[in-house]
């Protein structure tokens, strides 16, 4: 049985395209899934890659939004604690940005490997 690893990436494209060449370098030997956002689903096709939306919106400092933004934070976290056990994933690679943040307090939650690939860089 091949071990199971989620790759869970930011919504720009900076975030998405080295998501999306570690799904096809490591999809031969590994059953791989990908998560992303609205913004990052833009970039992946469902059709080649096995891919699941999980929207977060970034937590804002304006005091009325912030309780939502919180409660919603939630629940993206409960739903990948769900996604991660319904899967049976192993390992996360995250490729960063804030939507990857609630999928890894779940495999936090969940003792599960971690591999941050962070590829911003400035020169």
């Amino acid at each position: 049985m091949k071990r199971k690893i989620l790759i869970t990436t930011g919504g720009s494209g900076g975030h998405v395209v080295p998501a999306l060449t570690f799904y096809e370098h490591l999809k031969d030997d590994f059953d791989i899934f990908l998560t992303s956002d609205n913004r990052g689903s833009k970039f992946i096709d469902n059709k080649i890659y096995n891919f699941e939306i999980i929207n977060v919106l970034p937590l804002t400092k304006n005091i009325i939004l912030l309780p939502k933004n919180i409660i919603l934070f939630i629940f993206a976290i409960l739903k990948s604690l769900i996604f991660l056990k319904k899967n049976k994933i192993n390992i996360i690679i995250s490729t960063g940005g804030y939507m990857s943040l609630p999928v890894c307090f779940a495999a936090k939650v969940l003792n599960l490997k971690i591999i941050l690939f962070e590829p911003n860089m400035v020169i």
